[in-house]
């Protein structure tokens, strides 16, 4: 859908509910509200976009977005504008609770002139931060029949109390927002489906490679230290042979959940080949890399879903040298390829297995 659509079809939507020439001045800003959120390129970006039109309509004292768990039916403030904006960010409304808590659970729009003369209000965020409610305006934002999210506005600045007009005015933004926000978040999740290994839900290699280049122009910039650790499972072909593939699959991705566990957060964990992955370190030095595989490798022999399969990991450690991004990955390609020339040598060095299977073959 083009900025031209979007823009179509929310001035013919408002074009339906304003009639007075008061009323139509309004629409002046449909256009550029329209063209401004939908050339928002990621989600962030066009909550943001959403929110600061909304300001610049309606000039609310507060005004805030929330997102909605769609197991709990909670509701978190993400983006949250105005004078009490700082302490809201992160907080939670219960289910059904307070005015927004109403929108989200009844997916209806709502105007309360006087939040004194209605029950529904929840003065708790009041009583914490010493501000004063009077008047309240809030949609829902719906996609495909469920709610996602509430927008909420808290009072004006001229100190007028919301009409239903600018109710009607609000409902129709949040109708264009609802779907600029739900473009916006299936691109990022098709964008990050195709960054992630779908079996170990780890980074892939393409983004291994990808994300080496940030890395490395980052430490360059900064002089920091970037360590790589080199992962591979220990006879990983057997655990196929002996137990099957689906069994070999539950390796992986244990083995993946074990590296999660380990890293810390600033690393980034990628899953390389096979049963081989790599994990970045920014800001490494050698020293502290050899800390994280000590972690890794007591959480291996800790894990009880691995301990039947007696797993062991091979683990190389390299730290940047200022190396070329094309130079690093021709020595990642070395380093894993060496692995498993080795491992191919032990095999063959293993006797004792070797003439077990072969007897086993011949019978």
């Amino acid at each position: 859908m083009t900025n031209i659509t979007f823009s179509s079809i929310l001035t013919s939507m408002v074009t339906e509910t304003y009639s007075t020439s008061e009323e139509l001045v309004k629409l002046s800003f449909f256009s550029d509200i329209a063209k401004s959120i939908a050339s928002c390129k990621t989600l962030n970006e066009t909550l943001s976009e959403v929110m600061r039109q909304i300001g610049n309509v309606f000039a609310p004292v507060n005004w805030s977005l929330m997102l909605r768990n769609s197991v709990t039916g909670d509701l978190k403030f993400i983006i949250a504008e105005g004078r009490t904006s700082k302490n809201l960010i992160g907080k939670k409304i219960k289910k059904g609770q307070g005015i927004a808590g109403w929108i989200a659970e009844h997916q209806l729009p709502l105007i309360i002139e006087d939040v004194e003369n209605d029950h529904r209000f929840d003065s708790t965020f009041d009583s914490e931060s010493g501000f004063r409610t009077k008047s309240i305006i809030g949609a829902p934002l719906i996609s495909r029949g469920k709610v996602y999210g509430v927008i909420e506005l808290i009072n004006k600045l001229e100190g007028d109390k919301f009409t239903p007009i600018d109710l009607k005015l609000l409902t129709t933004i949040t109708d264009f927002a609802a779907i600029a926000i739900e473009r916006a978040y299936y691109h990022a999740g098709l964008k990050k489906m195709a960054n992630i290994d779908p079996l170990t839900e780890v980074y892939n290699r393409r983004y291994f490679q990808f994300y080496l280049t940030k890395e490395i122009e980052r430490s360059k910039r900064s002089g920091e230290k970037l360590s790589l650790l080199f992962i591979d499972i220990d006879k990983f072909k057997s655990i196929n042979d002996i137990y099957g593939h689906v069994a070999g699959d539950k390796v992986l991705q244990q083995t993946a959940a074990v590296l999660r566990e380990s890293a810390r957060s600033a690393d980034l964990i990628f899953r390389y080949g096979g049963d081989e992955f790599i994990i970045l370190l920014p800001g490494t030095a050698v020293e502290d890399a050899k800390l994280l595989e000590h972690r890794i490798t007591e959480n291996i022999r800790n894990k009880k879903a691995l301990v039947r399969f007696n797993l062991g990991l091979s683990i190389g450690i390299h730290e940047a040298s200022g190396e070329s991004h094309d130079e690093l990955l021709q020595f990642v390609d070395k380093k894993m390829y060496m692995k498993k020339l080795l491992r191919k040598e032990q095999e063959v060095d293993d006797l004792a297995a070797n003439i077990s299977s072969e007897l086993e073959q011949s019978l």
